[in-house]
């Protein structure tokens, strides 16, 4: 009889730790399987390591730095179409340094470009081409570029997108 009442203890303990969610490690109860191949990761740390390969930063910022800088470096016009002079024209240099001359301007600056990693309200990852500009004439302003699909370059550093800043760009620049 007493060898019942302790396998029943026994057994209401090891229901109550499985009914409240924990789980002891070294139990010597042995674990479910199953053979169903869509079920979530076993472990915490299978689940842990998932999470961690989804959100995972880019590994060579450094990389993604240099592609860009061999991308942009190079003379860029606007709208460079061939179709009339160039309203506005902007030089990227290897070294850092360029030039932009636009409608009644004509300025040196020197350039950084880095990458900044953001989120969306959703959660969702990405990564933002960044220009940190430094014009002759005191002004400095973040820009954030990219590349269209046809390899124009496009600028934007407003809330709702598009450029108002140092420069005079409308629309995009296509590489000369």
């Amino acid at each position: 009889m007493k060898k019942r009442l302790a396998l029943l203890i026994v057994m209401a303990m090891i229901l109550s730790l499985a009914a409240c969610g924990g789980s002891d490690k070294s139990s010597t109860t042995e674990p479910e399987t199953s053979n169903t191949s869509t079920e979530a990761p076993q472990s915490d740390r299978e689940t842990e390591e998932a999470t961690d390969a989804l959100t995972e930063e880019p590994l060579d910022d450094d990389a993604a730095i240099e592609t860009l800088k061999e991308t942009i470096v190079g003379d860029w016009g606007f709208p460079g179409d061939g179709s009339f002079e160039d309203i506005e024209h902007l030089t990227f240099r290897e070294d850092g340094t360029g030039t932009y001359k636009g409608p009644d301007k004509n300025y040196t600056f020197t350039y950084v470009i880095h990458v900044d990693h953001r989120t969306y309200n959703n959660g969702a990852a990405y990564v933002e081409n960044m220009l940190k500009m430094s014009y002759s004439t005191g002004e400095t302003e973040d820009i954030i570029f990219f590349f269209t699909e046809q390899g124009k370059l496009a600028f934007h550093n407003s809330e709702n997108g598009g450029y108002n800043g140092v420069m005079e760009n409308l629309d995009v620049f296509t590489k000369e």
